[in-house]
């Protein structure tokens, strides 16, 4: 009967170490990083001049948005976003009347994004799997005291 004792604590911790590593594994998956295949980027078709539109720098590395707060007083903005990182990143920007999306951008290259923005406060993210969870977000602030 000891013998079976002395064999339960080893098992049980076991069993503990198991599903603790199973845990982790199933964490892993779902924050994955994915790199995927950039898409051609090209200059914007179109000019964008001041005060009805405004050129926005913004840097997308691994993993962070640059500035972390993107500030706009104008009704249109064009994000020239560059790539500063060793993955493919992209820029989404959250708005009241839907999401808008860059072109997935590979590094060292920019992309551009144009996007017409109300008042108020936005959020800005790199919609690749695993990238935004990691501290690829910003915020956009867009308004007459921006």
């Amino acid at each position: 009967m000891s013998r079976v004792r002395l064999h339960a604590p080893r098992f049980a911790a076991l069993i503990v170490a198991a599903v603790v590593l199973a845990g982790c594994e199933v964490g892993a998956m779902q924050t994955a990083i994915e790199n995927p295949t950039p898409d051609p980027v090209t200059a914007p078709p179109t000019t964008c001049t001041p005060p009805s539109c405004e050129e926005l720098a913004v840097q997308i590395g691994d993993f962070a948005i640059l500035p972390a707060v993107i500030r706009t007083s104008a009704p249109r903005v064009r994000f020239a976003i560059t790539n500063i990182g060793a993955y493919t990143h992209s820029l989404e920007v959250r708005l009241p009347g839907g999401v808008v999306n860059s072109p997935r951008i590979g590094p060292g290259l920019t992309g551009y994004l144009e996007a017409d923005i109300e008042p108020g406060t936005y959020e800005a993210l790199d919609p690749t799997p695993g990238h935004a969870v990691r501290g690829a977000r910003a915020r956009i602030v867009a308004g007459s005291g921006s």
